[in-house]
């Protein structure tokens, strides 16, 4: 498993993590399922005028995570010198009814490994979603923070999305360095982040009610 993440890992860390210079801006691993997986920032991006760094290796740990739990994946692979969002992709495919984890990356130095952030919508929305990461935290050992103020999803997909349907079927989580890094760290990958993924986003009914049909 570690060296599949290494190879995946390549696809964005070509040219200093631009990415590949052709091919998709995202690559979208179509599963048709109801709940995606999205990694935004696994190469760099252009925001407010100037580049911005990737998150690191959120780009295999989604890709293999998706795999592994068979469900669809949207990754941003290349750079472009224009702000191109990964919202506008999922909306002129018509997924923004779906359901997401939107997987990003936050500093080493932070106290705690894992930010979850509700975006706009008050943490109340998601009570079940919580109480089941609270569960897997526990279970996994992991440290973890609602809505810190940096990590609170308000800016970017999380946001977007609630911005365009206030229903709570997305969730952002901000990975601290070291629960990312499977070159370093690849006890704390292998043994705590995926297997928290993985459950995570197999858990029937993840933001869908069970009387849901959506």
């Amino acid at each position: 498993m570690l060296n599949l993440l290494k190879k995946y890992e390549k696809e964005y860390a070509a040219d200093t993590y631009r990415g590949k210079k052709d091919g998709a801006l995202f690559r979208h691993d179509d599963r048709k399922s109801r709940l995606i997986l999205t990694a935004p920032h696994a190469v760099r991006i252009f925001r407010n005028g100037k580049d911005k760094a990737p998150d690191l290796y959120t780009g295999a740990i989604t890709r293999l995570t998706g795999e592994r739990s068979g469900l669809s994946a949207i990754i941003r692979r290349r750079y472009t010198p224009v702000a191109d969002s990964i919202t506008t992709f999922i909306t002129n495919d018509g997924l923004e009814n779906r359901a997401f984890l939107d997987i990003h990356g936050m500093s080493i130095n932070r106290e705690f490994e894992l930010a979850v952030g509700t975006g706009i919508l008050p943490a109340q929305k998601y009570e079940n979603e919580l109480a089941l990461i609270d569960a897997l935290a526990i279970k996994y050992r992991i440290r973890w923070k609602l809505n810190p103020p940096d990590y609170t999803g308000r800016r970017g997909l999380t946001g977007d999305l609630q911005r365009l349907s206030p229903v709570p079927r997305i969730l952002q989580l901000e990975w601290r360095l070291d629960l990312r890094d499977f070159y370093h760290y690849p006890e704390n990958v292998l043994s705590r982040t995926l297997p928290f993924l993985s459950e995570l986003a197999q858990t029937p009914n993840l933001f869908f009610p069970e009387n849901d049909k959506a």
